[in-house]
């Protein structure tokens, strides 16, 4: 299961890994009641209905405390829940029952990441990048240029996209991660390239639209920038991009 999920509306975009099974977990096996309970908490979580996936997640944890893949969901069902304090806690908890579970070291980082403690990040992500059989490295890769950002190391932080996307060619996070990076650098060739890209990989994001529409506005093409503002406040009427959009809009 890949899910992005806007957190505390910073922009940073959460790849939820949730799944039994996205790699191989030395979780012992869940006792029947446990695994039922999980089931339908995982179900709950993905289609958006927090407060029964919670109260099956506790249930599970309840039955099998030791298992690292509850605890991987129930951080994800608090971070989804903005209860950042109880998501660290079964974030850790999940690493520590499963030293190898990636995707909890990844999600550890992101939530790090939310709360703008960098260097917290790359600890929990340098763990995650540990595994080389995990089958998602440019998740983690695209987090690791998010926390160079953060710590104003523009080189590292370009790197670290530029490997997420030799990954995954088709990720449209470290696309679009590098092309807005390199356009408030000024870099508004490259940026363009990018976020290109990323609008082809994702056009239903609002984020690549405002970012290209900037950049076609000073290269006075004004028509094309105000299609992709337009087209962005329709995507995120009530959101950040539609909001920088909408400013746009109205100055024409």
């Amino acid at each position: 299961m890949k899910k992005w999920i806007k957190i505390l509306g910073l922009g940073i975009s959460l790849v939820a890994c949730a799944s039994k099974g996205e790699m191989k977990s030395e979780d012992e096996p869940m006792e029947e009641k446990a695994s039922i309970h999980f089931d339908f908490a995982l179900e709950s979580y993905q289609s958006g209905s927090m407060i029964p996936a919670l109260a099956s997640a506790l249930k599970a944890k309840e039955l099998a405390p030791k298992s690292a893949d509850v605890a991987n969901l129930l951080g994800l069902i608090y971070f989804r829940q903005k209860k950042l304090d109880e998501a660290e806690i079964e974030f850790k908890r999940a690493t520590e029952n499963n030293p190898r579970l990636t995707e909890a070291y990844n999600n550890l980082g992101t939530l790090y990441l939310a709360t703008k403690k960098y260097e917290k990040a790359k600890v929990a992500l340098t763990k995650a990048r540990e595994n080389p059989l995990y089958l998602y490295p440019e998740r983690i890769e695209n987090n690791f240029g998010l926390a160079f950002e953060g710590l104003k190391d523009q080189a590292q932080a370009e790197n670290a996209y530029l490997t997420a996307i030799q990954f995954n060619k088709d990720f449209y996070l470290p696309q679009m991660n590098l092309g807005r990076m390199l356009f408030k650098r000024g870099d508004t060739k490259r940026a363009e390239k990018y976020l290109d890209a990323a609008l082809k990989l994702c056009d239903t994001c609002p984020e690549p639209r405002y970012y290209l529409g900037r950049i076609l506005l000073k290269s006075q093409r004004q028509d094309a920038a105000l299609q992709l503002f337009k087209k962005g406040l329709e995507l995120d009427p009530e959101g950040e991009m539609g909001r920088l959009c909408q400013q746009y809009i109205l100055q024409k």
